[in-house]
């Protein structure tokens, strides 16, 4: 018996949309490292293949889907509008996807302005991907350690299963 394997791709249109807190640094850092996706017909009958408008290097952009670029894109147009001048951070809607590309392009070593930019935005992104299972863990943490129990004392059961 043939077992059929599928992935379903309407399970990626409806991703989670998060919000993405970012300042005027971080936008510009990011539209900086990020390259637009393009598909090619491949001539001899394949699939087809993905390409991008800047060659890809060892440390160049990130190849990214158009939807990430228009967000990114208008999030450049309101930080660097010569009409109202941006402070703070601005709200980008993203999703899950949007937040693991992202996290390829935001290495922790990256300074501007006397900030690590890309510290803080992997700060950020691991937040929206991960801040319910940390907070679980960190509780269970607590937890365990707020349980006192005598140095000398046994447990109830031991390995075997077997009470005392």
């Amino acid at each position: 018996m043939e077992d059929d394997f599928s992935l379903d791709h309407d399970c990626l249109d409806e991703e989670e949309v998060q919000t993405l807190m970012l300042t005027r640094d971080e936008i510009l850092y990011i539209d900086d490292n990020l390259t637009m996706m393009i598909e090619k017909e491949n001539s001899r009958g394949g699939d087809n293949q993905f390409s991008t408008v800047r060659p890809v290097i060892a440390n160049a952009g990130l190849p990214a889907p158009v939807e990430l670029l228009e967000k990114i894109g208008l999030a450049v147009l309101q930080v660097t509008d010569e009409d109202d001048v941006w402070e703070g951070t601005i709200s980008v809607p993203v999703t899950p996807t949007d937040l693991y590309m992202l996290r390829e392009l935001a290495r922790s070593t990256i300074k501007i302005n006397g900030r690590f930019v890309g510290l803080e935005l992997k700060k950020k992104l691991y937040k929206l991907l991960y801040a319910d299972e940390f907070k679980v863990e960190k509780n269970v943490e607590k937890l365990l350690a707020d349980v006192n129990m005598p140095e000398d004392s046994k447990p109830m059961m031991d390995w075997s299963g077997e009470s005392p």
